[in-house]
């Protein structure tokens, strides 16, 4: 999800965001086993781009205080009634706050353990300047040797723009419970297609389709376009560094495998340096 866009590119297809993304795991996982948490064993968490709060839900049902800023307001509806099935106990760690990347909207001096930006939501911040400030801002929410890590897509934004104009599918999932008589033919499903294009120096256009259908019936179709900025491992590592971070591992995968040239993902574990 993307934590700043001028225009809420999710808006129209926030409905479908979970049936996609509640079958991801490992990302949580990966994060969860980076996070350092104080003495305590409860760590204040802030996460930009938040999104219907996967990822927030998680963390706090491991004991984590978790704040999410979500610019869009579809998201942040669509995420309370995944906030509203979990224990209150845990419900009570986690609030999702409207707010971007570069303005989370949060008193000055509030301080977290850890920011994650997380499921490249760091390539939503489509300059080095919104990028530079976003993490200085991150920086200064974190508490002295506090730490940020980032979950950034390598490998696929360039196969888009190598492919560009080609249709590619990312799966199929069923929606509802299908009829009364339990007719899997008439379940509907959401499919998703994406797209890119070359947009501006370092960016991509990315065209998502849903397509929403029953077997041999109509289909309703979807479609949204974001801007993600192509982002390379020294190029992030230099913006942390002139944000006042400094890197502690750079992982190429889930697994924590050592980044090399071939790595899809980068994972960013970074301390702030503010005195």
């Amino acid at each position: 999800m993307g934590p700043e866009p001028s225009v809420d590119a999710y808006a129209r297809i926030a409905e479908w965001y979970d049936v996609e993304h509640d079958g991801l795991g490992e990302d949580v996982e990966c994060l969860a086993s980076l996070l350092v948490a104080p003495p305590s064993g409860r760590a204040a968490v802030l996460e930009i781009g938040a999104g219907t709060g996967r990822i927030a839900a998680a963390l706090a049902t491991a004991g984590h205080e978790v704040t999410g800023v979500e610019p869009s307001a579809r998201m942040r509806e669509r995420g309370g009634p995944r906030l509203a099935r979990l224990p209150e106990r845990v419900r009570r760690r986690i609030r999702i706050v409207p707010g971007t990347a570069t303005e989370p909207g949060l008193p000055a001096g509030t301080l977290f353990d850890a920011v994650i930006f997380g499921l490249n939501a760091l390539a939503h911040l489509t300059s080095a300047d919104e990028r530079g400030r976003a993490l200085r801002v991150a920086r200064d929410h974190l508490r002295p040797e506090g730490q940020l890590l980032i979950d950034l897509d390598i490998s696929g934004p360039r196969w888009l723009l190598e492919t560009a104009h080609q249709l590619w599918w990312q799966g199929s999932w069923p929606l509802g419970d299908g009829d009364a008589r339990g007719d899997q033919d008439q379940r509907e499903q959401v499919t998703h297609f994406v797209t890119g294009a070359q947009g501006q120096p370092g960016l991509l256009t990315v065209t998502h389709i849903y397509d929403v259908h029953t077997q041999g019936g109509v289909v309703r179709r979807t479609q949204t376009r974001m801007t993600l900025a192509l982002l390379a491992r020294g190029e992030v590592e230099l913006a942390l560094l002139h944000a006042g971070f400094a890197v502690a591992a750079v992982y190429g995968g889930y697994d924590l495998a050592a980044y090399d040239d071939l790595s899809a993902r980068a994972i960013f574990d970074a301390r702030s340096r503010r005195a």
